[in-house]
């Protein structure tokens, strides 16, 4: 093997198969990364949608144990009464119902109002825009 003096390089066998060596190691480095960086967000972002559902079943879970108690109180007797005498006005025998009636409402004079007069002329509206009153008019 004779080296070149003027361009002094290594044989040709030996260099590309090592920088293609380094080369396959590199790129494959930067593919894990690269996967490894995914991976990391899609667990961090199935964390959060974590979060978010076990805060949906604990707001779930305490509105079911309150329809719970509501359907309690609906099938109970106290709700049955409670409803027949507020929104059925009904009454027990040998009770009498009353129902009191509002006084009618007197109508209450309003002030009269003045009517306002309109500009005459497109000059007299600015005036007013500007300076807010009337030009006075003979």
């Amino acid at each position: 093997m004779t080296y070149d003096v003027m361009t002094e390089r290594m044989p040709m066998s030996k260099i590309p198969f090592q920088r293609w060596v380094w080369a396959l190691i590199i790129v494959a480095m930067f593919l894990l990364a690269i996967n490894f960086s995914a991976r990391l967000a899609t667990m961090r972002q199935m964390s959060q949608e974590e979060t978010r559902l076990k805060q949906s079943v604990t707001v779930e879970e305490a509105r079911q144990v309150n329809l719970n108690a509501l359907r309690g109180y609906v099938a109970s007797d106290s709700y049955v009464e409670h409803w027949a005498r507020v929104e059925a006005r009904m009454v027990k025998p040998n009770e009498v119902s009353v129902i009191p009636v509002a006084p009618s409402v007197t109508q209450v004079a309003s002030p009269s109002t003045i009517p306002v007069r309109a500009p005459a002329t497109i000059f007299d509206e600015w005036w007013t825009l500007f300076f807010g009153e009337a030009l006075a008019t003979p």
